[in-house]
């Protein structure tokens, strides 16, 4: 090759690469809102004698990400479509009524019964995820004091 050439192919190279760069662009986050990074959850048997039942456990740590504090009023895990008209417990929904600091986390244990009369242990397995999501339900008081003065320093201004 060339001394030309490769001079032409290096031009070529630095300016593609340049160019790129200049049309790059940088996204940032922000932290906000709760995530659940742990998440644990086992099956077994509600008792030796009732086959025909069993028992999903599960765990989760919920941690708050948002710069105030926040009231969880309870946590319900939402299960899927499969399991639904099989769930047996009559209540799902975890009562937390606990204040989260930010970048606090909170442990929740929960647990579900469901009637698995007929199914085989692979039949039981074919229905997970049990869960799909957590629904959680949040109090959040909206403090008026600051907009009451900013909207009194606005209406000062017009006069």
């Amino acid at each position: 090759m060339s001394k030309k050439l490769i001079m032409i192919i290096f031009s070529l190279f630095i300016l593609v690469f340049f160019s790129g760069c200049n049309n790059t662009k940088i996204e940032v986050q922000s932290k906000s809102g709760l995530k659940i990074y742990n998440w644990s959850s086992a099956l077994g048997g509600v008792n030796e004698n009732d086959l025909d039942k069993i028992k999903y456990s599960y765990s989760l740590n919920l941690t708050n990400e948002e710069e105030k504090n926040i009231f969880i009023k309870s946590v319900q895990p939402l299960v899927n479509e499969e399991i639904k008209n099989k769930v047996l417990s009559k209540e799902i929904v975890v009562d937390v009524n606990q204040n989260l600091r930010p970048n606090e986390s909170i442990k929740i244990n929960g647990e579900i019964i469901i009637d698995t009369k007929g199914l085989g242990k692979s039949d039981i397995l074919t229905l997970k995820p049990f869960i799909t999501d957590i629904k959680v339900l949040t109090e959040e008081t909206v403090s008026l004091k600051s907009q009451i003065v900013k909207k009194i320093l606005y209406i000062g201004e017009i006069d």
